[in-house]
């Protein structure tokens, strides 16, 4: 059931309401957010709480050794029974004290530096010396006029510049040009030699949108973007938005200012070669040159085919990875919402808006299409100029076979996650992604792919962190898509890695964020009740990462329930991050209404996750009773409790009779629900289940069995659930939870997708320089071990 709330600041927890269907909020600031009605103890009503994103720390803070007060973070959003008349809010709550461990770390800069051999600038070789000379030439101080066909030729033509296929490759142009960038920045407001470099690739480009598609990208062509692109990186590493700009736009200012020679053959040289390389049109253009220059760019990305030839395919890489240099202003800046400096995205959305929509199915098209780079003996020309002019081949990496489609998302994961504008509710490619439509559809139109290509390559990567965020994405914003994912007879597909990487994340092999993406995930499924359902059916054999108890069959829901709760006794015993068992809770909550046929072993470590939270509650209010404890722990374990207890009384009141181990389970561990009784908090969720117990215990005490058996007990609980009066217990409203975005998800996203094109992207970023990744990126130096 759908509702909608107050969005919440991400720097808090995602909040929990419970709210009839019916119910909007108003729009008022999350710092005074009043908690919404719940349903009285006798409705029958369903009822929904709305989990939302929160930007997510670097690491759980620890608890020092030595420390009396441990400091306490994370506020806990509100988790309360069906009886509370209001939920127990407050901004002030937070977290028990948390702990970390070394290995369930976040990303470390080693993940980026252990491939990169440090090297001194003469050990340096990405350039050969005639190569470095010409660079030198073209940063000097000394003007290249826009005539000098020569000149230009020998920079351009004369050998084919080198591919970054490596992060080693990255690493050393970066070195090797940086000094290059400096004195290029400075002379070309005299020269202009950055500004003709620029005609020079738009005509390039022009005349490749211009040829048919299946000829020879031209060296010169691929040269003159990626010197652009290298250049563009130190620029927007080290200049101000206005300075970026100046080098840009300075050549027209230098034009009027300096006419061209009078010498009529140098007049007839420079026709010539304007209008043999198509720059008469670049210079006569009126527009700003970044805007010619995206322009250009984007439309080469939107249809030139990287499939057709080797050149092709390298070229379209260059033209991803300028793209992504262009966006990389964000990534020097503190706060992802600061994107008002952020003018190439600016110029992007605002001149370019009505090219979102293909931009955006081209790049879903790149990822699906997933083709690797065309084989080099199709391209004999180039090949063979290749060979004998270019430093290092023109192939890719074997950690990036795909360099492509892989490019493609990422740059579709970072457009998707900028914030919208402020008169605007949704961002312009989120747009763009709620747009696409099924080829295999009835809708037909411009948008169509192949959903089920789509969801192959998801389930068959998963649990790769881009592909989680490409499926969160499309779960979000595509209707159709998530109908089409949802009714899949085939669920355990997709649901089975993700619960092996939240599974190991106990071990410490998971990073925070691709955790609480996997979480949400899991939520935006379990809030389908039809799919719920579904999972209960699906038998699930043995799995080997599944290392507590060999398990030889289990439902889907069942393991699912598992994963969960040992995901939450983890997380209260170590990192106690509210948002991961808020969002566990939250899953087994939507789920509990459909759960039939439980495992025995899912209902015993059900109970025993009470019994663990109940006697943690029990034990702080003895604390709390002599002055020793804080009350926001006790509060949060009292919330804790209470899910626990919701959760129990849903599987019972829905579907006791198929759920006879519960039922088992509960008597086992009867004695510790009796102290609940007296708690006006717990009185009335705990009476179903006493009243559970107090049914099933006395048929056994009837039964007169000496010492019973497991077996014997087993029997005369399915005996006495047949006569089972119906309308014993007393009904709640369903337990539902809807997870609903923040409005200031970029917060988490853009951090999150910059630190893994970080350590994807074959482009070097000094980290010393990535601010918005200064929350993310740890060194490993800093990790702290777990405090016993």
């Amino acid at each position: 059931m759908s509702t909608t709330g107050q969005s919440a600041s991400l720097a808090r927890p995602p909040q929990l309401y419970r709210v009839p269907s019916s119910v909007s909020f108003p729009s008022t600031p999350s710092s005074t957010l009043k908690p919404a009605p719940t349903h009285q103890s006798n409705s029958t009503k369903s009822s929904s709480r709305i989990l939302q994103t929160r930007k997510t720390p670097v690491l759980l803070e620890i608890t020092p050794p030595n420390a009396e007060h441990p400091e306490l973070i994370f506020p806990l959003p509100s988790v309360t029974s069906p009886t509370s008349p209001t939920i127990n809010q407050s901004s002030n709550k937070h977290s028990p004290s948390p702990r970390r461990s070394s290995a369930a770390s976040n990303f470390s800069l080693s993940a980026h530096r252990e491939f990169i051999e440090r090297k001194s600038f003469s050990e340096i070789t990405f350039f050969t010396a005639a190569q470095y000379k010409i660079l030198k030439d073209l940063c000097s101080d000394k003007p290249i006029p826009l005539e000098d066909q020569e000149s230009w030729e020998s920079i351009i033509a004369s050998q084919k510049l080198p591919c970054t296929n490596s992060g080693q490759d990255a690493y050393d142009v970066e070195m090797v040009t940086v000094g290059l960038a400096i004195e290029f920045a400075t002379n070309n407001t005299k020269t202009g030699n950055f500004n003709t470099l620029l005609l020079y690739a738009l005509s390039q480009m022009r005349q490749v949108l211009d040829q048919a598609n299946n000829k020879e990208i031209p060296i010169q062509c691929y040269n003159s973007l990626f010197l652009i692109r290298i250049f563009l990186k130190h620029f927007i590493g080290n200049l101000t938005g206005n300075e970026i700009n100046r080098q840009f736009e300075g050549i027209r200012s230098r034009q009027q200012r300096t006419p061209f020679p009078s010498n009529k053959s140098l007049e007839q040289s420079r026709e010539k070669f304007l209008n043999g390389t198509s720059l008469n049109k670049s210079s006569s253009d009126k527009r700003p040159m970044i805007v010619e220059f995206l322009d250009s760019l984007l439309n080469t990305i939107l249809k030139v085919d990287p499939t057709i030839n080797a050149s092709s395919y390298e070229f379209y890489q260059e033209c991803l990875n300028t793209l992504m240099v262009l966006l990389s202003i964000q990534i020097h800046q503190p706060n992802a919402d600061e994107n008002v400096n952020n003018f190439f995205l600016n110029i992007l959305l605002h001149d370019f808006n009505y090219l979102i929509d293909d931009l955006t199915k081209r790049l879903v098209i790149n990822f699906i299409d997933h083709k690797a780079v065309p084989s080099v003996s199709t391209n004999v020309v180039y090949n063979a100029y290749s060979f004998l002019f270019a430093t290092k081949q023109p192939t890719v990496s074997s950690f990036d076979p795909h360099p492509v489609a892989e490019r493609s998302l990422l740059i579709l994961l970072l457009l998707t996650a900028q914030s919208c504008a402020s008169n605007e509710s949704k961002s312009h490619f989120r747009i763009g992604i709620s747009h696409l439509k099924d080829e295999q559809g009835l809708m037909g139109g411009e948008m169509e792919i192949s959903f089920r290509s789509l969801y192959r390559f998801i389930y068959q990567q998963l649990p790769s962190e881009e592909i989680c965020l490409l499926l969160y994405t499309f779960m979000i914003e595509n209707v159709d898509f998530r109908v089409y994912v949802l009714s899949r007879l085939d669920p355990e597909i997709l649901l089975l890695p993700i619960l092996r990487v939240l599974y190991e994340t106990v071990d410490g092999r998971t990073n925070y964020p691709q955790t609480y993406i996997m979480l949400t995930i899991l939520l935006l499924f379990s809030q389908d009740d039809v799919f719920n359902e579904n999972i209960q059916k699906v038998a699930i054999t043995y799995q080997p990462w599944f290392t507590e108890r060999i398990l030889k069959s289990i439902s889907l829901g069942g393991i699912i329930y598992l994963v969960m709760i040992r995901l939450i006794q983890f997380n209260l015993t170590i990192h106690r991050d509210v948002f991961i068992h808020t969002n566990c809770l939250a899953i087994l909550a939507n789920m509990a209404i459909t759960v039939q046929d439980i495992h025995p072993y899912v209902s015993q470590r059900l109970v025993n996750l009470f019994d663990i939270v109940a006697k943690r509650y029990q034990k702080l209010n003895v604390k709390a009773q002599q002055g020793d404890e804080n009350s926001t722990d006790i509060s949060i374990y009292e919330d804790l409790a209470c899910l626990v207890l919701e959760i129990i009384n849903s599987i019972i009141s829905s579907k006791l009779n198929s759920n006879l181990q519960l039922i088992y389970a509960l008597l086992h561990k009867k004695d510790m629900f009796t102290h609940f009784l007296t708690l006006p908090r717990f009185s009335q969720l705990i009476s179903n289940v006493d009243n559970v117990i107090n049914y099933f215990n006395t048929r056994v005490s009837e039964a007169n069995i000496k010492a019973p058996s497991t077996e014997e007990i087993a029997e005369i609980i399915e005996t006495a659930a047949r006569t089972w009066p119906p309308g014993r217990l007393q009904e709640f409203p369903e337990l539902k939870f809807q997870y609903e975005e923040s409005l200031y998800s970029e917060n988490f996203f853009c951090p999150y997708i910059w630190t893994i094109i970080y350590q994807r992207f074959w482009i070097y970023w000094d980290e010393e320089k990535a601010h918005l990744l200064k929350e993310f990126l740890i060194d490993e130096e800093d990790i702290v071990t777990p405090v016993d």
